[in-house]
């Protein structure tokens, strides 16, 4: 088991999931509900990110020679798409729910309700998007034994962990911000999405014409 490549994994996913960025998301979406209804949106939330990870850090590569995609390709289509995104949090698009009044008997029904209304952008793009399933499928390709696979298993589910921990704690910071802050954060974090769709896009682009470069540039 490769220690280092799971420990660079791990840093990778804690950026890119980035649990404290996610928060000001996270309340515009659910912060109208009660706390044993958010604990059961972000089981349902967290749990099915990372079960779409956990098949793509497994089989993912497999998946992508199947269709004859190379991975750099892949970052590309993954950067434009993750663009997107960026646009919509920047336009206060990404967190607009339609309505916010479910009805359900049960808190697993009214989290359930909810749950469908969110799981995009939350689940899909934010949690297991371009952005994770690249780096996912990275880190993937440079598993060499079964027990490279299990530890990279062990590394979703450790960063997975951290980010319901947060998600459920999150009343902590917000009884203490003002809305405005969130509503603020979440373009500016908007923003950074963008910067990091870029860099996905100029990387694949540099690996597929290796000599676009050339001459001198500031991104490396």
């Amino acid at each position: 088991m490769n220690s280092d490549l799971m420990l660079n994994f791990l840093l990778a996913m804690v950026a890119i999931v980035n649990p404290i960025g996610l928060i000001p998301i996270w309340y515009e979406l659910t912060g109208d509900a009660q706390p044993k209804v958010r604990r059961r949106i972000a089981v349902m939330v967290v749990g099915t990110a990372f079960v779409i990870l956990l098949v793509f850090v497994n089989v993912g590569i497999f998946i992508l020679q199947f269709f004859a995609i190379d991975i750099e390709v892949f970052k590309i289509a993954g950067g434009l798409l993750l663009m997107l995104t960026a646009v919509s949090m920047v336009e206060g698009k990404a967190s607009r729910l339609t309505g916010n009044q479910e009805e359900g008997q049960t808190d697993t029904e009214l989290a359930a309700r909810r749950f469908e209304k969110v799981l995009v952008p939350l689940t899909i793009p934010m949690l297991a998007g371009p952005g994770s399933l690249t780096t996912v499928l990275l880190y993937s390709a440079q598993s060499q034994e079964l027990l490279d696979y299990l530890g990279n298993s062990l590394v979703l589910v450790v960063s997975y962990a951290f980010l319901f921990l947060v998600l459920i704690h999150s009343y902590l910071l917000e009884e203490k911000v003002n809305k405005l802050a969130f509503v603020a954060f979440t373009r500016i974090f908007g923003v950074i999405v963008a910067a990091i769709a870029i860099q996905f896009v100029v990387e694949g682009l540099g690996a597929v014409f290796p000599n676009w470069l050339e001459g001198g540039s500031a991104v490396e």
